[in-house]
């Protein structure tokens, strides 16, 4: 089946890759904008909802096909995404009692301890009250994976690099898409934060966050695990660390701001005691839907055209699943995607 890819983010770049995996011909579009949101993301991947202190959506399922999803990856592109990280959360007055009992209330046995350390995270980390360990974290490096498939995709003649109107530049009929005197089997829109009331998925509800985050270098801190308390400091490499992110809500530009900056610093300085330098400060806007579900499937209407989107701060571990559930109902049309993230449920009884 002929498969015209349009968008190559974190979504574009995992449905790529397992439509290749199982021999599809596939082109992929993308003008290679700098602001799309998989290049500025931390890349924590993190099982675990932290306010509520239950298990992410679906983690049970997601997280050994995003292992093995990544394993192949790295096995087929030649380098290391995926560095598994333990994350210490920082816990405040009264927490303990909240973590060691949501332990057993939500079956957190996979990937939580339930037992406090009362010992320093570290002589630079201020942890009154103690701090929990997250197992099954770590930092994924979204931005290598994302300019490493692109870089197979160029050698291997499989990308075009064009900013697309689909309304102008796709031909549809009841059969085929055609596009620059080329004809597809399915079309399947991949674009982020860029999909907003785009035709003809324009009754998805989205709800953009705008998020920015900041690179850091300290010349003394010098921390293996991932440490979150309102904010999360990041290890990277060579003593590097992304630290934030900020949330706000419905903004459409990708601008850096003072405020987002100064909010990071306010809630580093609670907790950390170290000196560092800021070396870079990144906005994006995450493509997040009303519901905070991924938005998969096809039209009724229009079988040919397909979307793979929404999908949110949890990306990372949704992403297999997700370009799975599309895959299957392309080679099924009898197949149920989840009710829950189904593109469907924008148009029930339209």
């Amino acid at each position: 089946m002929k498969t015209l890819i349009i968008g190559q983010g974190l979504a574009g770049t995992i449905l790529a890759f397992k439509l290749l995996q199982k021999g599809y011909s596939i082109t992929v579009i993308d003008d290679n904008n700098q602001q799309k949101a998989s290049l500025k993301a931390g890349g924590m991947v993190n099982p675990i909802v932290f306010r509520r202190m239950t298990k992410s959506w679906l983690i049970d399922g997601l997280y050994p096909d995003f292992l093995q999803t990544t394993h192949e990856l790295e096995k087929f592109l030649g380098h290391q995404f995926f560095y598994p990280t333990p994350i210490q959360r920082i816990l405040g007055a009264g927490e303990e009692l909240f973590w060691t009992r949501k332990y057993t209330e939500n079956g957190l046995e996979k990937y939580i301890d339930p037992r406090i350390s009362h010992t320093p995270i570290s002589p630079y980390i201020e942890s009154p009250y103690g701090y929990g360990t997250v197992h099954n974290g770590g930092w994924y490096d979204i931005q290598s994976l994302v300019s490493s498939f692109r870089q197979y995709l160029e050698t291997n003649g499989l990308l075009i690099h064009k900013n697309i109107d689909i309304s102008k530049d796709l031909k549809t009929d009841s059969n085929e898409v055609r596009f620059n005197n080329q004809t597809y089997q399915k079309v399947i829109l991949c674009q982020g934060s860029f999909s907003s009331n785009q035709q003809p998925f324009n009754q998805i509800k989205y709800k953009h966050t705008k998020g920015e985050i900041l690179t850091i270098n300290s010349p003394v801190f010098n921390h293996k695990e991932i440490i979150t308390k309102n904010l999360f400091i990041l290890p990277i490499h060579n003593q590097k660390y992304k630290v934030g992110s900020t949330y706000a809500w419905e903004y459409t530009d990708t601008n850096i701001t003072n405020e987002a900056k100064n909010e990071i610093i306010k809630k580093l300085k609670k907790i950390g005691r170290f000196p560092y330098s800021i070396i870079n400060q990144e906005a994006g806007i995450r493509p997040t839907t009303h519901d905070r579900r991924p938005v998969i499937g096809f039209l009724k209407n229009q079988p040919n055209i397909g979307i793979l989107n929404g999908l949110g701060s949890k990306g990372l571990l949704l992403a297999p699943w997700s370009a799975n559930q599309l895959i299957q109902k392309m080679e099924n049309n009898n197949f149920q995607i989840h009710p829950e993230v189904d593109v469907e449920r924008y148009y029930k009884g339209k």
